[in-house]
């Protein structure tokens, strides 16, 4: 196979994965959190969330208004106007809010930013619990658009911005004291998942592996050069990834459960990989039944099998 045009098997994807997981894993037990940006995405996070608003003057949202004589009523009150958004937030309004963005999304392509904005929008609606309704600017959008029809006051797409921008001045105590809480919220669930992946690394390390190390080595020195490298990278596949029982267990119908379903369902593997795969297997059989590792009842089935596929 050549190593420039090949499709990478998802197993060894995901045992690289794994290891600069690990490397991730310990590194977060020694630091704070740290939030880690590639060139240019920020700028292109702001660009998103200075879009997002604009989803409210789109034509399936442009009617949409929250109620207006409850927002009249709330306005002479001495609610504060997060309390007042908030109050105004129906589970109406929210259900009819999430059906015109679902018609949004439909209605453009799936790699539109229009579609990509909806769809984030509706994730944000459908995870309130997690992600607060004050941190949505089409909410926001929607409540400005709403108070200006009240007031008698004509909000366009060219006026949102400033608007949105002395919204988060008035409210500006409030919104950090929100972004304080969700922070810390995150932070605790970093140290939960980080706690839950080094158990379960932990517990990956502590497994017996099939084959002693010391025998792995020896086989892949007698390995041509030219060959190695390709070799590793199946085993690492069958020995780390589907990770057999030790080699004494090892029989015809742990093979055929390797090559025919398991292979198959997490390695997407073209046919040269399954030539590649059958290659490695069979090089490892006959070295381990010379060594006098491998069942006596596997080697000669087990080669008719990987043969004949």
């Amino acid at each position: 196979m050549a190593k420039k045009t090949k499709q990478k098997k998802s197993g060894m994807l995901k045992r690289q994965q794994q290891k600069r997981q690990s490397k991730m894993i310990r590194r977060r037990l020694a630091m704070p959190k740290r939030v880690s940006q590639q060139p240019g995405s920020t700028e292109q996070l702001e660009q998103l969330l200075s879009t997002l608003p604009t989803l409210a003057f789109e034509p399936e949202l442009a009617d949409l208004r929250m109620d207006k004589t409850e927002l009249k009523t709330l306005l002479d009150s001495d609610s504060t106007e997060v309390d007042i958004l908030m109050k105004l937030l129906t589970e109406d309004f929210i259900a009819d809010l999430d059906q015109r963005l679902a018609q949004l999304e439909e209605a453009n392509s799936e790699k539109s930013i229009k579609s990509v904005l909806a769809k984030a929008t509706r994730h944000q609606i459908a995870n309130s619990d997690k992600i607060p309704y004050l941190s949505n600017p089409v909410l926001i959008a929607l409540f400005l658009k709403t108070r200006a029809s009240v007031e008698g006051v004509e909000l366009d797409l060219a006026g949102l911005p400033a608007e949105m921008e002395e919204f988060d001045k008035r409210n500006h105590e409030f919104i950090q004291e929100l972004t304080d809480k969700i922070e810390a919220s995150e932070k605790e669930e970093t140290v939960a998942e980080t706690g839950e992946d080094l158990q379960e690394y932990e517990q990956q390390e502590e497994r017996t592996p099939p084959i002693e190390e010391n025998i792995y080595k020896k086989y892949i020195k007698l390995v041509p050069s030219e060959k190695q490298e390709q070799v590793e990278e199946d085993l690492d596949v069958f020995l780390v990834d589907f990770h057999p029982p030790t080699v004494a267990e090892w029989d015809l119908k742990l093979v055929k459960r390797f090559m025919s379903k398991w292979f198959i369902e997490n390695a997407n593997p073209l046919e040269e990989d399954l030539d590649s795969m059958r290659e490695s297997l069979l090089s490892l059989f006959q070295f381990l039944a010379e060594e006098k590792l491998l069942p006596d009842t596997l080697l000669a089935p087990a080669t008719k099998y990987l043969q004949s596929e």
